[in-house]
């Protein structure tokens, strides 16, 4: 297999499908948290779901060309009205406008992140497993619950989290993997084309026997 670096239009595309899926997310987050917010600025999508949650992030900034500094400005004030630190999930390609602004702002970088990405041939045909199956409806809280559970590990999760997770990904495609009982679960979204998985997580005493691989090649298929 032969692996390549993202050009400028690839690493557009899919941080314009991060920041539609992130919009929509943010969207029933609004429904369910009563404190949360969202706004489309410096061409992408700043979500605050409350101080602290891995969703209080903006998605997609700078990749449709230059970000005036009072975009960038308001960007900070949507959050510093809300009590939260500004963070960015920054794409390197970003507009240099972007890149100016947070270079001569108290900004650091607190990880690195890559995104994977593929094509899916027409004549392309993945492995499926009967231990998963699409959540319904009426499944997405044991949904929420596993993933949290898997993303918490050793943290309790509360039932207002397990709420919150289901009330956001109520449109979403959602995976369960279950032995006897589920022991985690995956998500995808579909985005002008490009398919987004995430929510990745099984529970850590069912790790290291393949669920994760399992979990990928059914939002393949």
């Amino acid at each position: 297999m032969q692996f390549l670096s993202s050009d400028r239009v690839l690493a557009a595309r899919l941080e314009k499908a991060e920041a539609a899926n992130g919009f929509e997310l943010a969207r029933l987050a609004v429904e369910a948290i009563p404190d949360a917010a969202f706004e489309s600025l410096a061409g992408g999508t700043a979500i605050f779901a409350g101080v602290g949650s891995p969703m209080t992030h903006a998605l997609g900034i700078g990749m449709s060309g230059r970000v005036p500094q009072e975009e960038m400005e308001r960007l900070e004030a949507f959050y510093r009205e809300r009590g939260s630190p500004c963070l960015m999930d920054l794409c390197p390609m970003a507009d240099d406008s972007v890149l100016a602004f947070v270079q001569n702002r108290s900004y650091r970088i607190i990880e690195f992140n890559n995104v994977l990405a593929r094509r899916i041939e027409p004549d392309e045909t993945f492995e499926r497993s009967s231990s998963l199956h699409l959540a319904s409806t009426d499944e997405k809280l044991q949904w929420s619950r596993v993933v949290s559970q898997g993303f918490a590990e050793y943290v309790p999760v509360t039932e207002s989290q397990v709420n919150s997770m289901a009330a956001m990904c109520r449109d979403i495609q959602c995976w369960i993997a279950r032995e006897s009982e589920p022991v985690g679960g995956a998500a995808m979204s579909i985005q002008d084309g490009a398919a987004l998985f995430f929510g990745d997580a099984v529970l850590t005493a069912a790790r290291r026997k393949g669920w994760q691989s399992l979990l990928i090649r059914e939002r393949l298929a």
